[in-house]
């Protein structure tokens, strides 16, 4: 039995705690006017749960793409085709001579990889169901241009891309297997043959999306700035604006069609992420000498008003780039102009992102705003996170996509918007709960 003097401090006690609650407790969720009951995600690698520099789920990575928090709070099922073993590869830490080094992806292009480099999973050939219907239909390194073609050419281009290789073109695949696409993130979607092929867009109509969330179109303006201002590739060139509003809108318009309600979400500027930002000629301490510009013999030093990108550490780290006559490649740095040309994109293809939002009546969430958050540094449960690499605690190590806890603050960030929009009660998740940088 109690004794009585002990009451007044255990009914204290029970006060207090009934105070502090936390996503576990007991909390009435309302969807407001929105329609949660199957939750559907387009994107890219950003939504797709790509980290690191790939596709993989040990510590839960891709199990927590933004999408699949965001559909917990809503107490939905989310499908996702989630990878086994070490996915598709990805670079990792390891404690080397005193110190922390970032070790890359393995790469079969290359004849030194480093010897624990961490190549794509056997399983990974065979990765995802194409019969499944899944919740989460983002790919990594899908355009908005991507998503329909409109002549033969595209028709072909963008199913050897995401499809299969197309006959004539021998071993353009991911993997060098014929029959592979070109990307390989896209597998889980069956997107036909090359005489009966199937779109993204036809994925879209099938997902029967009562509620949405479209993060499509950083591909369009990042593919390009991340390869210096260099189109390697098709999958690499800046998407024309127009082109972008028109297929832009036939994905919106498949969602109206649907009767679906969601939120759009624009480009955020990327410029100011890990990869643009933390190699510097401050930290370096010597003069960085690059080749500007694409097919151009101009040789100079970098100077502040250029970003010198995180892949240039390494090449940087073996004597490249420190004497005019060893510069580094183009690709590697993005140039004062190429700044200006990036940031002009993302504003003309954001343009067209909020033209088509209103013209379908979708709300648009500012993911400007986030980024800039990021920049200036943010507390969150009381740990502090920022867009600086490693110790900042939000990015992954490929310094572009955010990790578990990065993807906690953006999750957070949709559910305060839906909440706006729709007039929904979803419940923002503890940040400190998810998994940040993963050290040796």
């Amino acid at each position: 039995m109690l004794k009585s003097k002990n009451i007044p401090l255990i009914v204290a006690s029970f006060i207090l705690l009934s105070c502090n609650k936390t996503e576990f407790d007991e909390y009435e969720i309302t969807n407001g006017s929105a329609n949660f009951s199957n939750f559907v995600s387009v994107g890219d690698s950003y939504t797709q749960g790509l980290q690191d520099g790939g596709l993989h789920n040990e510590f839960a990575q891709q199990a927590n793409s933004i999408p699949a928090i965001i559909a917990k709070q809503m107490n939905t099922p989310f499908v996702q085709p989630l990878v086994s073993g070490t996915g598709s590869g990805y670079m990792h830490l390891a404690y080397r001579n005193g110190k922390i080094e970032v070790i890359k992806a393995y790469n079969s292009k290359i004849t030194d990889n480093d010897p624990e480099a961490i190549n794509y999973d056997p399983s990974y050939n065979t990765w995802a169901d194409t019969t499944i219907r899944y919740n989460n239909l983002a790919i990594g390194g899908l355009n908005v241009r991507n998503v329909l073609s409109t002549n033969i050419t595209q028709a072909l281009e963008y199913h050897v891309y995401l499809g299969t290789t197309h006959p004539s073109q021998g071993v353009l695949a991911w993997n060098g297997v014929g029959g592979q696409p070109i990307n390989s993130y896209g597998r889980f979607l069956n997107f036909g043959n090359i005489t009966n092929r199937i779109e993204y867009i036809e994925h879209v109509k099938r997902s029967n999306a009562t509620f949405f969330i479209n993060w499509l179109g950083v591909n369009d303006a990042m593919s390009w700035a991340k390869n210096g201002g260099d189109d390697v590739s098709g999958s690499s060139a800046q998407t024309n604006p127009v082109e972008f509003k028109t297929k832009y809108d036939s994905v919106l318009s498949v969602f109206n069609s649907l009767g679906a309600k969601g939120i759009c979400a624009t480009i955020h500027d990327f410029t100011k992420s890990p990869m643009f930002t933390t190699v510097t000629l401050e930290k370096v301490k010597k003069d960085i000498w690059f080749k500007e510009g694409a097919d151009t013999t101009i040789i100079r030093k970098a100077t502040t008003e250029d970003l010198i990108l995180l892949s240039a550490s390494s090449l940087i780290g073996k004597g490249d780039g420190l004497t005019q006559s060893n510069p580094l490649p183009h690709q590697q740095v993005l140039d004062k102009n190429e700044i200006i040309e990036t940031r002009n994109h993302i504003a003309a293809l954001n343009a067209q992102i909020y033209a088509s939002a209103a013209s379908h009546g979708f709300p648009v969430l500012d993911m400007n705003v986030v980024m800039e958050k990021l920049v200036k540094g943010i507390n969150f449960d009381g740990i502090a996170m920022s867009a600086v690499f490693i110790e900042g605690g939000a990015f992954s190590l490929d310094g572009l996509h955010t990790n578990n806890r990065g993807n906690a603050i953006i999750a957070n960030e949709f559910i305060n918007s839906i909440n706006s929009n729709f007039g929904s009660t979803l419940r923002p998740v503890i940040v400190g709960n998810y998994r940040g940088i993963t050290f040796p």
